[in-house]
């Protein structure tokens, strides 16, 4: 399955990504929806840098999936802060996951940039969570860049790297 995540640009969580400092993620588990889309190992993360963004640029490979929940014996807390080195979360990430339960870590391994792949916005109306695609060329714009997307968002400087050869950052 494919799945894609929008991250937080005010956080640098996709430069963080790309540099392999970070490599896991946080989600908000629905037990209520286990059985829809789940992310397992060998799922891969199609990255968007924002909730606005609608241009695929990273791709990464699902390698461990780990439940938190609410039991006693579970201190997120702890456990938040034992995968710090991993998840880079900012001092308010870490605080609002800390009111969120349970959640899943998500790691993943390999992020790459890919050629950009533009996205119809009009297929995501609610981006708050992440989005189980099977299909790309279900949403996928056709054509040059979408002008109804990022209208008003700021251009970011282009990556640096290695382009987009498919090959993992250093």
């Amino acid at each position: 399955m494919n799945h894609l995540v929008s991250l937080n640009a005010q956080a640098g969580e996709l430069e963080k990504i790309l540099s392999g400092v970070k490599t896991m993620l946080v989600k908000e588990f629905d037990p209520a929806q286990t059985t829809m889309h789940p992310v397992n190992p060998g799922d891969s993360l199609y990255f968007l840098r924002d909730k606005d963004d609608c241009a695929m640029r990273v791709k990464a490979t699902v390698v461990r999936v780990l439940l938190l929940t609410n039991r006693l014996d579970q201190d997120l807390s702890h456990t938040l802060k034992e995968m710090q080195p991993r998840l880079q979360l900012t001092e308010d990430q870490y605080n609002h996951w800390l009111t969120v339960k349970p959640v899943l870590l998500v790691e993943f391994d390999a992020a790459r940039k890919i050629a950009v792949i533009n996205l119809k916005p009009e297929k995501f109306k609610d981006r708050s969570s992440w989005i189980a695609v099977e299909e790309f060329s279900l949403i996928q714009e056709l054509g040059g860049i979408n002008e109804r997307c990022n209208h008003d968002q700021p251009t970011y400087p282009p990556f640096q790297g290695d382009g987009c050869s498919g090959q993992p950052f250093a």
